[in-house]
């Protein structure tokens, strides 16, 4: 790792006007296999040390970066820390330019100046001459000694050399195995259910009426006479005729059906007391300020980090309305899971951290307002990982005077190098922000129907990204859409004419 400071760079006015308005800083990666990774911080020393420039970065092996940033302050001072090779593998130099662009000579910051030789050490001043030894005093007689000579004075003592510029520190040692992974804490104990009403006490069942008694059988007619048995013929000859059949006699009256019984129907028993209702991890619920929440709508918890804590994954956080200030980064890494914002939900930012770091999948952010009490360096969401969703969003930083290249550099959302696949960003509004949005190289996803405005643009920084739709308000953006250098040729870029014609007219930087 390599250190680099230009120390305090005074830049007091000459004749009303500060010498010094912009900061350029090239870098030179001249390590042919491995990435630098730079990072950059600016201080302001005007009346204490504040930093007001943080910027990180990777720089690829042979490649060159260059940064510009405001500088239209009394005093500065700029730290450059460079990790992933070794000190000697890249070249700094740091100048000044005037309100016209031009390099400002007196702040000029090379390698050589920043470091000197390596491990050098100024020379040492010359040694003052000695002082004259005062003559020894004459020769007595034997046995008595002359006075002592007055002692010379003291020369004068050489001054010291400038002391020589401190050696490049030795590279950093390999890191070591990372330690293996603890054990996963206990399941937390799920909460009783709640206790079932007791059943009503049935009623006790009516009396059966007696059965009606059945009507007796009425009396059988008698039988008929039989009737005299013919004459039986004589042998051989024909039979007799058949006496006649007897009358049937008359059937009884059938009796009477007896009443039916009407007992009467039991009282209804009570209702049983209902039981408590339990929280749904899926459907988390998050109301500012708060006290001794569960997480329900009906008994919220009282900040986004206990809603996030308590969520499973695919579930929903619902951020409702208030105002939520943030003074500690809030990260995310939960797969699936969305935040929910409400037409009066405000996300307050109160200090130089970032609100939102969003990793793991999945993640969706709807319906947040998010914004600052001050222009803070630092970026409302960082995005890594894979297949995140930001959409129906409005983001703004605190308006900034001057022109937007002094501004400090708030975005909107920023991806991190080499970790971001699949993002889309949509229906959101972005204004008085340095950019909207920094795409990091490697970073793909899609950019659909914003509205962007008083802004420096989308920053294409070799990302392989979609705009599609998206429009400009007024204050007009400096520029839309900005490809910077690495950035590839062709499709979904190319022609440029159609990039513009498909987003609204943009105005489109190409620096590839």
């Amino acid at each position: 790792m390599a250190v680099l400071l230009t120390g305090p760079i005074d830049n007091s006015p000459v004749n009303g006007v500060r010498p010094t308005q912009t900061v350029s800083i090239k870098i030179e990666n001249q390590n042919t296999v491995n990435a630098a990774t730079i990072l950059i911080q600016g201080y302001s020393l005007t009346t204490s040390r504040s930093l007001y420039v943080s910027e990180q970065f990777t720089i690829l092996p042979g490649a060159v970066a260059t940064r510009d940033y405001f500088a239209n302050i009394s005093s500065y001072e700029y730290v450059v820390t460079i990790t992933g090779t070794s000190p000697q593998d890249n070249l700094v130099s740091i100048w000044g330019k005037n309100s016209i662009g031009a390099l400002v000579a007196a702040h000029r910051l090379v390698y050589s100046e920043l470091f000197g030789s390596e491990n050098s050490i100024g020379a040492t001043g010359a040694t003052g001459t000695t002082g004259a030894t005062g003559g020894s005093g004459s020769t007595g007689t034997t046995g008595i000694s002359g006075s002592t000579g007055v002692t010379g004075a003291t020369g004068i003592t050489g001054s010291t050399g400038v002391t020589g510029a401190t050696g490049l520190t030795g590279d950093t040692g390999t890191t070591g195995a990372t330690g293996a992974t603890g054990l996963t804490g206990a399941t937390g104990i799920s909460g009783s259910t709640g206790v079932t009403g007791a059943t009503g006490i049935t009623g006790s069942t009516g009396v059966t009426g007696a059965m009606g008694l059945t009507g007796d059988t009425g009396t059988t007619g008698a039988t008929g006479a039989t009737g005299p048995t013919g004459d039986t013929g004589p042998s051989g000859g024909p039979e007799g005729p058949t006496g006649a059949t007897g009358a049937t006699g008359i059937a009884g009256a059938t009796g009477a059906t007896g009443a039916t019984g009407t007992g009467a129907t039991g009282a209804t028993g009570s209702t049983g007391a209902t039981g408590t209702v339990q929280p749904n991890p899926f459907d988390v619920y998050v109301l500012q300020g708060a006290v001794g929440g569960d997480g329900t709508q009906a008994n919220p918890f009282g900040t986004i980090q206990q809603g996030i804590a308590a969520v499973s994954p695919t579930g929903t956080v619902h951020i409702l309305g208030g105002t939520y200030p943030i003074t500690t980064n809030i990260t995310i890494n939960i797969a699936g899971i969305t935040l929910k914002g409400y037409p009066s939900t405000v996300i307050l930012l109160q200090a130089a951290v970032i609100p939102f770091t969003i990793i793991g999948s999945g993640v969706t952010v709807d319906g947040l307002t998010i914004t600052s009490d001050n222009p803070y360096a630092v970026e409302f969401i960082q995005l890594g990982g894979t297949n995140h969703t930001v959409k129906n969003n409005t983001i703004f930083g605190p308006p900034q005077a001057g022109p937007s290249s002094g501004w400090v550099v708030n975005r909107g959302l920023v991806t991190q190098i080499g970790n971001m696949t699949g993002l889309i960003v949509r229906n959101n509004i972005f204004y008085s922000l340095r950019q909207p949005a920094y795409f990091n190289p490697n970073t793909t996803g899609e950019i659909i129907s914003n509205v962007v405005y008083n802004t420096r643009g989308f920053v294409n920084d070799q990302a392989i990204m979609v705009f599609s739709g998206n429009s400009w308000g007024s204050p007009v953006n400096a520029v839309d859409i900005a490809l910077l250098v690495g950035t590839i040729t062709g499709p979904p870029f190319d022609p440029l004419t159609d990039l513009s014609a498909n987003n609204s007219s943009a105005t489109i930087q190409d620096s590839r």
